[in-house]
């Protein structure tokens, strides 16, 4: 009996080693001599599974990074956000029916039917203030608080009525940020550590700047840019030990109970029934068949990455100070080393020659309603296709559809029609996109379109000039970017589109701008 228990206790101990070896191998591209780096967890049933970090915290001081190194987790912060209106919400002091307005009236009159379950689950149709900026050519600002709440004062529209549809934005965070600050009459980063991170023990957990993070490209490292200094939507600075703490509780409701990991687990409904895949700062859907409750974060400096998978009670965590890595990727190849009998297989791809399919005629743009410009071209054995400036490698899987694995996540390709197609990623929801068509423009149809547009809700002017026979924006920043025609008064810009309006005589009146977080951004012509 002694020597098959021994012999059993052998077995574990290669297949953890086996693990623990295959995690080392995924993280050995990204280790840089004296450069930024990464932590990583694995945590299954509150036991350590594994941890390592590598690279320095600061490549001045070279400090180097272990598990107890705070990093900037960006966009992670939602759920503790979500977290504190949680308690406020348990206490009767806020109402997830409430409209955002009764505790910001300085929102327009637009705002009165978003809801704080609608900021909670991004069903709020608010503008991002970021693409704001950038169509203003000021991404170099660095956003506040204050600066945030005026770009959202002075907005005339909302991206879809309230409830009616999904899209991520920083604002929904930002204000319930604020909204936590207002209600309680303490700061975010005070109340999240009273109700959050000392009752937990999170001692390195705070909204507050922290180390900086760093640019890689190839051997090129450099300082980023400083990261917004909004509080809500991103700033919390944590370490994967605090982390620990905190995803243990998301198991067992130390803090807070059952009642709380049901309100942030729980995903969102539009208005007319269907969910949306968004709990409280936390993404809920599916990794190759198994349920994963996750989210990531993104910064110029920072990359993060937080998943749970319930079935296996396993949790991965990945934290950076550089910007070039593919965090949510590389966490699930991570988890995957832990997950086998839990992972769905994938289906194979068909033994099929891509010149002989339908799919050659894909070729071209793609617009979907959210606002993401995709382009498709076809090689000898597949499709490519680009969007939001990454570019994948699409092989057949049947005659409807094309694959690509992408580190951990899969990305299918569905064709419904010659004009409809859609991409999905593991888990998340498919992304619908409809044929642009190219229609040659002459030079009297470009004149008549040149001139100068105001935007007052990005606070902007563009002058659209006819240069070599296109039509270029120019502005104060020095722009001189080229319009891409797809159709009738229709252009694309990198990730914009946009579309020219008229009045009733055929003179051009303005432009409806439209990207992934701000759809149908109004310019008026001016001369």
């Amino acid at each position: 009996m002694r020597a098959i228990c021994v012999a059993a206790c052998l077995l574990s101990c290669l297949a953890a080693d086996d693990r623990s070896d295959a995690v080392d191998s995924l993280l050995a591209p990204l280790k840089l001599k004296d450069g930024p780096g990464c932590a990583v967890t694995v945590v299954q049933r509150g036991k350590l599974l594994y941890s390592g970090a590598f690279g320095f915290t600061d490549l001045d001081s070279r400090e180097p990074i272990t598990t107890a190194t705070p990093f900037n987790v960006a966009s992670m912060s939602k759920q503790f956000t979500a977290a504190a209106l949680y308690f406020l919400i348990e206490s009767e002091k806020v109402r997830l029916s409430d409209s955002v307005r009764r505790f910001v009236p300085e929102l327009p009159a637009y705002a009165d039917a978003v809801t704080i379950a609608d900021l909670l689950h991004h069903t709020s149709g608010l503008r991002d203030g970021h693409p704001l900026l950038e169509v203003a050519g000021r991404l170099n600002e660095v956003l506040d608080g204050p600066a945030n709440l005026r770009l959202l004062q002075v907005q005339s529209a909302l991206n879809f009525p309230p409830g009616t549809d999904y899209e991520y934005t920083n604002s929904d965070y930002f204000l319930l940020g604020l909204i936590v600050e207002r209600v309680s009459g303490q700061t975010l980063a005070v109340y999240a550590a009273e109700h959050i991170f000392r009752s937990l023990g999170m001692n390195h957990s705070a909204f507050r700047p922290g180390a900086p993070g760093y640019v890689v490209d190839g051997d090129r490292v450099r300082k980023a840019p400083p990261p917004p200094l909004t509080e809500g939507d991103g700033g919390l600075y944590t370490t994967l030990d605090d982390l620990r703490l905190w995803e243990e509780n998301l198991y067992t409701g130390r803090v807070g109970g059952s009642d709380f990991i049901r309100f942030m687990e729980t995903s969102g409904r539009l208005r007319s029934g269907p969910r949306v895949g968004y709990a409280a700062g936390l993404s809920v859907g599916r990794y190759r068949g198994t349920r994963v409750v996750s989210h990531d974060g993104v910064l110029p400096g920072y990359r993060s990455d937080f998943a749970q998978f319930p079935s296996a009670r396993l949790s991965t965590t990945i934290l950076c100070n550089r910007g070039d890595v593919d965090a949510s990727s590389l966490n699930r190849r991570i988890a995957g080393s832990y997950l086998a009998g839990h992972l769905r297989a994938r289906k194979a791809a068909d033994d099929l020659e891509y010149a002989t399919t339908e799919f050659p005629y894909l070729d071209g743009l793609w617009e979907s309603k959210q606002g993401w410009i995709l382009r498709a071209w076809s090689g000898v054995e597949g499709l490519t296709v680009e969007a939001a400036e990454d570019k994948h490698k699409l092989l057949p899987l049947n005659r409807r559809q094309l694959y690509a694995d992408e580190g951990g996540f899969r990305l299918t390709f569905t064709m419904l029609s010659r004009r409809l197609i859609t991409l999905q990623w593991d888990g998340g929801l498919p992304v619908t996109y409809e044929k642009l068509d190219a229609v040659p423009q002459h030079a009297e149809q470009l004149a008549a379109l040149a001139g100068t547009y105001r935007c007052p809700d990005a606070g902007t002017l563009w002058n659209l000039v006819l240069d070599r026979g296109g039509l270029l924006i120019t502005n104060s920043a020095g722009w001189r970017i080229p319009l891409e025609a797809v159709g009738s008064d229709r252009f694309v810009v990198g990730p914009w589109s946009l579309h020219f309006l008229r009045d009733p005589a055929g003179r051009p009146t303005g432009i409806a701008l439209h990207r992934a977080r701000l759809w149908d951004l109004r310019f008026e012509r001016v001369n």
